[in-house]
């Protein structure tokens, strides 16, 4: 633990010399969203190192079923294979170097061939045949064409994979997120993803799902929702570089229809505003960030499902989004269907919610222009001491750039 609050305290003094008076564990150095140095070094010494989301089990549920992904830049197949073996390796052909695998998601039918000469890979990117091997004489040693493997763990039925041998064990790593995680996705099943280009830094993203502040501002439903309702909730740092935003379901749908009619000119019909109080005690909707780049929204007990995002690094200035919908094994078609009209409503890229999310990361980018004149953002709300803070605070934030500027290090401008 020392050597923990050691690294903790050397990281803050990074930004400890910022001209907002502030403790370097409560500001920001913009250069991180603009600086293609920076960009670089986030790759290789974030995801590069760390443990990183890639699928859940059930979007791979037969044998030769497989996803792709990008970690650091590489390009990965995630596959079933025989006796129900996940497995996952880089997707490269060993020959010349073309993806195996061009879909992001397929079945392999047990092999997967290189579209540019026709090597031939099992589901396990282990080399099995060449078109016309004579003329390679003794030279094609199988054992050495393998695509090589990642390594992979499984924890509540997602998939994740680290590029670093020396990664913590994936339970160790999660932490105090792991029994969060289980109670949200161990009893469900994937129903599809939903992707996007962001036009900004990846950061900016994650943060949004760290920030409990700007919604009643950002989205006009939301804020319609909390109009003379008490804001309650919790904004906690978890260790690790994780957290977790929860709050109760509360709301004023009076004013959520007043808004619609304003907008639409008509009365809207049906359940308004989604935050009512529901008479349990115990219901609280999380948002819960996983370092570096993955969060998950779902009620507290995990019941009725949710989804998850991750954001994936493209360059300084892009990245892309993908969120994946999770619903109750053998829940009603109906039921199913009336979860996935929700969510694409609210949380698509021209969702109600996501689609000013994007507007708020673009509006941010473009103010980066400044980034000579105006250097610092400040991350100073909450000063309770401890991890746990109110709903509106930035516990959440200090967490993940605590985490952060100690993978970073010497890699951040210190002047």
């Amino acid at each position: 633990m020392n050597d923990v609050l050691t690294a903790e305290a050397k990281a803050n003094d990074i930004w400890g010399y910022n001209p907002l008076g502030l403790d370097g564990s409560r500001v920001i150095d913009r250069r991180i969203y603009v600086d293609p140095a920076i960009y670089a070094a986030e790759i290789e010494r974030i995801f590069a190192k760390t443990w990183l989301w890639v699928a859940h089990e059930s979007e791979i549920p037969e044998f030769g079923d497989y996803v792709t992904a990008t970690v650091a830049g590489r390009p990965i197949v995630i596959s079933r294979g025989g006796g129900g073996r996940i497995t996952a390796f880089l997707n490269t052909c060993t020959h010349r170097g073309a993806i195996l695998a061009a879909h992001p998601r397929g079945n392999s039918a047990g092999s997967f061939v290189c579209f540019y000469h026709g090597w031939c890979f099992d589901t396990e990117g282990k080399f099995t045949n060449a078109p016309m091997p004579v003329a390679y004489g003794e030279n094609l040693k199988k054992g050495c064409y393998d695509a090589p493997a990642i390594r992979h763990d499984l924890f509540a039925g997602n998939v994740f994979v680290s590029l670093n041998p020396d990664a913590p064990p994936l339970a160790e790593f999660l932490g105090e997120a792991g029994p969060h995680i289980e109670r949200y996705t161990s009893r469900h099943e994937a129903l599809g993803r939903v992707r996007w280009l962001l036009k900004g830094n990846w950061k900016l993203w994650h943060e949004n799902f760290r920030d409990n502040y700007h919604p009643m501002y950002t989205h006009r439903t939301i804020g319609a929702n909390y109009q003379g309702v008490t804001i309650q909730g919790a904004n906690i740092d978890l260790t690790g570089g994780h957290s977790l935003l929860s709050f109760p379901a509360q709301g004023n749908p009076d004013t959520v229809r007043q808004m619609m009619r304003n907008i639409t000119g008509k009365t809207p019909e049906g359940q308004i505003g989604l935050r009512r109080p529901t008479g349990n005690p115990d219901y609280r909707h999380n948002i819960m960030a996983v370092f570096p780049n993955l969060d998950f929204q779902f009620p507290m007990t995990g019941e009725g499902g949710g989804y998850l995002q991750h954001v994936i690094p493209q360059a300084v200035d892009r990245a892309v989004v993908e969120i994946v919908v999770f619903g109750e094994a053998g829940e009603p078609p109906g039921a199913r269907q009336a979860r996935l009209d929700r969510f694409l409503d609210a949380q698509a890229a021209s969702g109600k919610i996501s689609g000013d999310d994007n507007e708020a990361a673009r509006r941010c980018s473009v103010g980066f222009g400044t980034v000579n004149e105006v250097r610092w953002s400040n991350m100073d709300r909450g000063q309770e001491p401890g991890r746990e803070g109110g709903k509106n605070d930035e516990y959440s934030l200090r967490a993940f750039y605590d985490a952060y500027k100690i993978c970073m290090s010497d890699a951040l401008p210190t002047s």
